[in-house]
């Protein structure tokens, strides 16, 4: 086992192309996370239009069309055309008993939530494209400051406008959850 505590960190050589991705990485990321907020506020918005419309659609009086419908379902076979026309009749009532407002709130929140989800979606890309260059230049730069083959790198984070690295090692963190595993 080696004597040294980890996670430890390491400042790195200034390395201008790797803090520029990650510091366009870190605003990325940011980003995304301020559009996943609004997606979930969003969302709420809708939930809650959602019960509104609901509690409207209760109201409208449907009783008048329940026995024409349960007899014509019987009939099914020889009647399809007749209980579509009942159902395009009901949803013409629900609609004309329910606040139009109401529908296109929803509607219009349905939209800008699926906008905000492509946004993110196109924002995560983006983030996904600045590691996949971190990655290879991370590993290249670290190489150095790993001791031996149980150290990897966890993170490279840009603190006080210097490059810092988190080292780990794996046999000491197996060791940790082996005698974790052990005492019970």
């Amino acid at each position: 086992m080696t004597d040294q505590i980890y996670p430890k960190k390491v400042k790195l050589a200034d390395n201008e192309e790797l803090k520029e991705l990650i510091k366009e990485k870190s605003e990325i990321v940011i980003t995304g996370r301020k559009k996943s907020e609004e997606i979930e506020e969003l969302e709420k918005q809708m939930a809650e239009t959602e019960k509104q419309l609901i509690e409207e659609e209760k109201k409208v009086d449907l009783k008048e069309f329940e026995k024409k419908r349960k007899s014509i379902t019987k009939r099914m076979e020889k009647c399809t055309k007749d209980v579509e026309d009942l159902q395009k009749l009901i949803v013409e009532k629900i609609k004309a008993g329910t606040p139009q407002e109401l529908r296109d709130k929803y509607d219009n929140l349905k939209k800008q939530k699926d906008d905000a989800e492509t946004e993110r979606n196109k924002i995560a890309l983006d983030a996904q494209k600045r590691n996949d260059k971190i990655i290879p230049l991370a590993r290249e730069i670290m190489k150095p400051y790993l001791e031996n083959q149980y150290d990897d790198y966890e993170s490279i984070q840009i603190e006080n406008g210097e490059l810092v690295a988190t080292i780990f090692n794996h046999l000491q963190e197996f060791e940790e959850r082996f005698n974790a595993t052990k005492k019970v």
